[in-house]
């Protein structure tokens, strides 16, 4: 009576097909996995946040002239050597259709910020015993899983019943339109990789830059505000010699109001673009 548990963040919809029923792709936690992946990628632009991950990916990704950064060991695998020999060939095919050699850095980098990727696994049609013709990486804002669960009911207690599940994917190319439409695609066309991390509910990946926003943002605030704060503090001193004569007292302030006000300047820091001006 339990659906099976995924830890892929996959979208758990009921019966009924995706023509059958209403799928809402800008629904809340779509857009919540937007939302956390552009702040991923806004919090890997901050230079002290970009110097970690570099580190990070340099760590994890070596490269060397005499061999490849990435390998197959199948000595544990219960198959024949034949079929050992055709496993390791179909692996290096898919390095070499990722070009990793060349652009194994940022691949996982993307992988790491983003927290999963996505690939587009394409067939010629005309030849499908050639086997994969490209692999072509798809935005991970634009796609996403679906699970459907297929459900039956007991005739006897009248419970719900899973007897399984289907699975797909959306994509929908404009994510801030207005339609809610997508494009329906098979789960065996797509190469989906997560970061392994889920959030409290287990129904949401997180990127391993998850726990970096919240000290980003407060680096930036903290920045500023130190901006702010050193403008605040060292204003440009001037001092006037008056003289109001025998105006009585009332005037006399509103005379100097006035010249404090024609001579006061403002200074503005912009957040923003980090611009001083003068208003």
């Amino acid at each position: 009576f339990v659906a099976p548990d995924k830890d892929d963040g996959a979208t758990v919809v009921a019966e009924g097909g995706y023509y059958g029923q209403y799928v809402d792709i800008e629904g809340t936690k779509a857009r919540d996995d937007v939302d956390l992946i552009k702040k991923y990628r806004e919090a890997s632009f901050y230079p002290e946040c970009d110097a970690a991950i570099t580190d990070i990916v340099n760590e994890a990704i070596v490269t060397d002239d005499e061999q490849q950064p990435v390998d197959l060991v199948t000595d544990d695998l219960p198959y024949n050597d034949k079929i050992k020999k055709l496993i390791k060939e179909e692996f290096n095919n898919v390095v070499k259709l990722l070009n990793f050699n060349a652009h194994s850095h940022d691949i996982f980098r993307k992988w790491y910020i983003d927290g999963r990727i996505y690939y587009h696994i394409i067939i010629d049609e005309k030849n499908p015993k050639a086997g994969i013709v490209e692999l072509r990486p798809v935005d991970a804002i634009k796609i996403r899983k679906v699970r459907q669960v297929i459900e039956d009911k007991d005739p006897k207690t009248g419970a719900k019943l899973v007897k399984g599940y289907n699975e797909y994917y959306i994509y929908q190319d404009v994510i801030q339109g207005k339609s809610n439409t997508g494009l329906k695609i098979n789960k065996d066309s797509i190469i989906y990789v997560t970061s392994g991390m889920m959030d409290q509910t287990s129904k949401k990946i997180l990127s391993y830059l998850y726990k970096a926003i919240k000290p980003v943002n407060q680096l930036r605030m903290m920045e500023d505000s130190l901006v702010i704060y050193r403008l605040a503090r060292a204003p440009e001193r001037r001092i006037f010699y008056i003289d109001v004569g025998n105006l009585p007292k009332g005037k006399a302030e509103g005379y100097l109001r006035d010249i404090m006000a024609r001579y006061k300047n403002k200074i503005v820091y912009d957040a923003n673009t980090g611009e001083i001006k003068d208003d």
